[in-house]
């Protein structure tokens, strides 16, 4: 009788499965960690400056619905940051450059997943719509704030180096995003997903009052990408 208790167990089990691999409405957070680049104008056509590895992170609320254990929609929205560290020595002066811009996002997402009852991969693609919260720099010139002046399309002079620089970027961007991941089923009614997450910006991220030619004498747009591990937690209803 005894050789029989782990057998009953085992079947008990599988059959529990199912009833863990739910459809409908789940909610969540995530949190992430991400590298991102910022295409072009490092420099508003002064001589150029070298790209320089940039990290920033990223929270989210989100909402899906899984239509089906294959199909569903997600919906998120997060807070961004995406930003584009710059370095340059030349001759007996060091310039360093950190733009920090601060993002409301919100894709919208058709979330594929196949796999298991507990474990599932998933491809989600969509648009991510960026609102810009804030944008800001640090900008020096061995160790003092860079102090060159400057002239915008129209004609207003501007300091390059100041800190607060809103006025210079787009209020909004539409990125094509597209995370892979796992989601795993932790019991009935929590899962945690694990998985990856890109993004490029599609529209030029520049004010058009500052979309000035570099130094090689054209413009060349400026386009945000990122790309980073995401950790996310959620609860279905």
């Amino acid at each position: 009788m005894k050789k029989l208790y782990p057998a009953l167990l085992a079947i008990l089990l599988l059959a529990s499965f199912p009833s863990l691999a739910q459809k409908g409405l789940y909610i969540g957070v995530a949190g992430t960690g991400q590298s991102t680049w910022i295409t072009n104008q490092e420099n508003y056509g002064l001589k150029p400056l070298d790209y320089v590895s940039t990290f920033g992170a990223g929270v989210n609320l989100n909402l899906g619905y899984d239509l089906t254990n294959h199909i569903g929609l997600k919906i998120e929205i997060g807070y961004d940051q995406i930003g584009q560290k710059y370095s340059k020595t030349r001759s007996d002066s060091v310039f360093s450059r950190n733009v920090k811009l601060n993002y409301l996002s919100i894709p919208v997402m058709f979330k594929y997943r196949t796999g298991g009852a507990i474990a599932k991969f998933y491809f989600a693609i969509g648009p991510q719509f960026n609102m810009l919260l804030s944008a800001n720099q640090t900008y020096q010139m061995n160790g003092t704030t860079f102090t060159d002046t400057l002239k915008t399309i129209s004609g207003t002079k501007f300091a390059v180096g100041q800190g607060s620089i809103k006025e210079r970027f787009a209020s909004t961007d539409i990125f094509a995003r597209m995370d892979l991941g796992v989601e795993i089923t932790l019991v009935k009614h929590l899962m945690i997903d694990i998985g990856i997450k890109m993004g490029y910006g599609l529209m030029d991220i520049n004010a058009t009052d500052y979309r000035l030619k570099d130094n090689d004498g054209n413009y060349n747009a400026s386009h945000p990408i990122f790309g980073g591990l995401t950790l996310g937690l959620n609860y279905r209803l």
